[in-house]
């Protein structure tokens, strides 16, 4: 594959500009999946954070699946620079390596908020690729700590609708994922509430649909913060599979979590780790 290389050389002179961390999350989990009397085990960690520097966002992503020895990797970057008017202008690439066969997309994307809402689009390009990669995507936010969105991506001729929710309250926090596209549905709902002296309940709940064969998953388990913003979590489920054995799963994690996503942009990678992180709990943003 033909490697893309983005440098942006920034030189800002302002000297009231505000620079922030917006976001920061790092996680590693160890599952171990028995279905059948086979026993898998998967490895997944990954980070990601998001910067501010007066009117110029950065972000990155990165992250690792190991599945049984079977690896899938990816990682985005993006900068983008928010005008007065409310209008944001960006680039961005996510690269994903599935298997050694690894495919990037490099997009330039417009943004528009007003008051609580958020419209954008963007255009993308790969060397990997046959078809220009097309999105239009929007975001609410409900409340100043919710917000619900929608990006429908055209990608190689097929359309990707990939819906969230992500509401964090003082005691409890939900976050629901909906994918659709050819051949794939996934909807699920992960959550947590917190029971005091640094202990939280944790749980999801999943459905998908795989060109017919259906599964649920259901999850439950417990969390621990070790400092804020930093913890350890157990947790066991099942995934239920029509027409096949059942899987049970046991995972163990920590991680590292402070701020919110200011930016309403996703990538690729973004749509990915968020959809994953719902359904069983495999990433952690």
């Amino acid at each position: 594959m033909t490697k893309l290389l983005l440098t942006t050389a920034l030189c800002c002179a302002a000297s009231g500009a505000a620079a922030e961390l917006t976001y920061g999350a790092a996680f590693a989990k160890y599952h171990n999946l028995d279905g059948g009397g086979d026993d898998l085990d998967a490895r997944t960690l990954g980070a990601a954070a998001e910067y501010r520097f007066g009117a110029f966002l950065f972000s990155g992503e990165i992250g690792r699946i190991d599945l049984g020895g079977e690896d899938l990797d990816l990682a985005s970057v993006g900068f983008g620079y928010e005008m007065p008017n409310g209008v944001m202008l960006g680039l961005d690439y996510t690269e994903f390596d599935v298997l050694g066969d690894d495919a990037g997309v490099a997009s330039a994307y417009a943004a528009y908020t007003f008051g609580e809402y958020t419209l954008g689009l963007s255009v993308g390009d790969s060397s990997d690729l046959s078809e220009t990669t097309y999105s239009i995507f929007g975001a609410w936010d409900v409340t100043p700590g919710g917000t619900v969105g929608l990006d429908a991506v055209r990608i190689e001729g097929e359309t990707l609708l990939a819906g969230y929710a992500d509401y964090e309250l003082d005691r409890y926090d939900v976050q629901a994922d909906l994918v659709s596209t050819e051949g794939l549905d996934v909807f699920a709902v992960a959550g947590g509430y917190d029971l005091g002296n640094r202990f939280s309940l944790i749980g999801s709940l999943g459905y998908l649909d795989l060109d017919g064969t259906q599964a649920k998953a259901l999850t439950v388990g417990g969390q621990y913060q070790i400092t804020p913003g930093a913890n350890v979590e157990l947790a066991v489920g099942r995934i239920d599979v029509d027409g096949g054995d059942n899987i049970d799963l046991v995972t163990f994690g920590v991680g590292f979590e402070t701020g919110k996503r200011t930016s309403k942009r996703r990538t690729l990678g973004n749509i990915f780790t968020s959809a994953t992180g719902s359904v069983i709990g495999l990433t952690n943003f």
